[in-house]
């Protein structure tokens, strides 16, 4: 998302630079995936043992909540630029930018899969975390004594 720019010569204006950082809303996505990111990455450095765990699924939900809802709004956001918008007179600049919309429709898609392993880790975090059973081999009791 961070290299999606591409110069374009209108026959009414002049040449104009489309950069993904002209639009707020594919700032807020880059910045949201790096805090995840790094987000991530530090708890991957928490030991086992740490009693933060049962935290640490909370926070892993709020930040899949908010890996969610910029993954959406990016998506919509890309879509007007695809379409475009004829209530509000946008027209769609995808047909005179396509390398931009490439990247972005790239940067897009990444995000869903990152979305979809972010789940995936947040059930398996939550299921480990509140049913310590499956980490342990279950206890064998020993047999009643014999009469």
């Amino acid at each position: 998302m961070g290299i999606s720019h591409e110069t374009i010569t209108l026959p009414s204006i002049h040449s104009t630079k489309i950069e993904a950082k002209d639009v707020s809303c594919f700032m807020y996505f880059m910045g949201i995936n790096a805090i995840v990111s790094a987000y991530s990455f530090l708890v991957l450095l928490l030991p086992k043992t740490s009693l933060l765990w049962r935290s640490i699924v909370v926070s892993d939900m709020v930040a899949a909540m908010l890996l969610a809802s910029i993954n959406s709004a990016t998506l919509g956001m890309f879509y007007m630029e695809m379409k475009g918008n004829s209530h509000a007179r946008w027209s769609p600049i995808c047909d005179l930018v396509s390398s931009y919309c490439t990247r972005v429709l790239t940067a897009v898609i990444a995000g869903y899969v990152a979305l979809g392993m972010y789940f995936f880790n947040n059930i398996f975090c939550l299921c480990m975390s509140l049913n310590p059973l499956l980490l342990q081999a279950p206890k064998k009791e020993p047999p009643p004594p014999k009469k």
